[in-house]
């Protein structure tokens, strides 16, 4: 009986305890409505099931209604339960009926074991309803103590790239030579792009925080490169995605692909336009998923196509994110596009 009771049961059984649930009333008061309530249920039962097997199980229909009662309003509604419904069975439909006495002689050591196994009934289910409590509130305080861990990394993180994005420019402020002074702001702009990706990588589905929502994850993401990049509605982003979920290293990854992506084309795409527009797209496909970033500009210019370090990190990023990436560029815009593999 109780095999079908598994710990998740419990604990959403737990979480309708009627007790818990009535602070305003006492508990006694609470057990006892509890117990005469499934007790009237076990009743009604009674009387339906009599309609076509008079008698059958006289004791058998109180069984889960006991049970209920036991693990709905805990050990004394449990108890109440089986005293009203084993003293109704015994009355009225235990031969002679309308009295406590007994015309079969076995009847009435029957009527004391059934008696007996639903007390056990009711110490069971009240000991795996305990039981099923102190797991929910054992597993909640690790829900809360991972969350506050999680916090607390979150932070760390986000101020040691605030650090290194500090001590990147100020080194690039110090240094006279101009190649050093790029390659350090090219540096500074990288960990930027990793700060916002991060930031918008946030535990979300916190029962599995290994997995991310990739429609939520590029909206926040892309949120935050409109304000990073102040796109004050020359130039719009616009965001289309099924509903796909991928591990946080491969949706990280994502994040930087799409931060990079969307940032070159704001830079070099729309030169000397006024308006221009950017979608990225993920969709869902037989053997993965597509990521794709286009944009309707000028064309890249020579300095970020094929073998310029722009292009490097671009295929280090999708390849981090189990992908492939072509890209096509011309005078009606360019397009990349990252073919995601599907992992089991």
């Amino acid at each position: 009986m109780f095999g079908y009771f598994n710990t998740d049961s419990l604990a959403r059984i737990n979480r309708l305890d009627l007790i818990d649930l009535t602070p305003r009333f006492s508990p006694l008061i609470v057990q006892i409505i509890v117990g005469v309530t499934f007790s009237s249920v076990a009743v009604i039962a009674r009387e339906i099931i009599n309609n076509w097997a008079v008698g059958a199980g006289p004791f058998a229909v109180n069984v889960p209604f006991i049970l209920l009662a036991t693990l709905f309003g805990r050990f004394r509604a449990g108890f109440l339960a089986l005293i009203l419904t084993t003293a109704y069975s015994w009355y009225y439909v235990l031969p002679a009926i309308g009295s406590f006495s007994f015309e079969d002689p076995g009847d009435g050591p029957r009527t004391l074991v059934n008696a007996a196994t639903g007390l056990i009934i009711v110490c069971l289910g009240d000991a795996a309803r305990t039981t099923g409590r102190w797991l929910l509130l054992e597993k909640e305080q690790r829900i809360a103590e991972r969350d506050m861990l999680l916090v607390e990394v979150d932070h760390r993180v986000k101020n040691n790239l605030a650090i290194l994005s500090s001590l990147l420019a100020l080194q690039q402020q110090k240094s006279e030579n101009a190649e050093v002074k790029s390659a350090l702001g090219k540096a500074a702009g990288r960990v930027h792009s990793l700060s916002k990706a991060y930031e918008s990588l946030r535990y979300d589905n916190l029962d599995n925080i290994a997995v991310v929502d990739m429609r939520d994850f590029l909206n926040r993401l892309c949120d935050s490169l409109r304000e990073a990049l102040m796109l004050d509605g020359r130039i719009e982003l616009i965001v289309a995605a099924d509903t796909c979920q991928l591990s946080r290293d491969r949706a990280g990854a994502i994040g930087l692909l799409v931060n990079e992506l969307v940032t070159n084309a704001v830079k070099h795409a729309f030169i000397d336009r006024d308006k221009g527009t950017i979608r990225v797209e993920i969709r869902t496909v037989s053997d993965g998923a597509v990521l794709e970033v286009s944009d309707d500009g000028a064309g890249l210019p020579d300095i970020v196509r094929d073998g310029a370090q722009g292009t490097q990190f671009l295929n280090a990023f999708a390849q981090m994110a189990k992908g492939e990436l072509d890209s096509e560029t011309g005078e009606h815009g360019t397009q990349y596009i990252c073919r995601l593999e599907e992992t089991p």
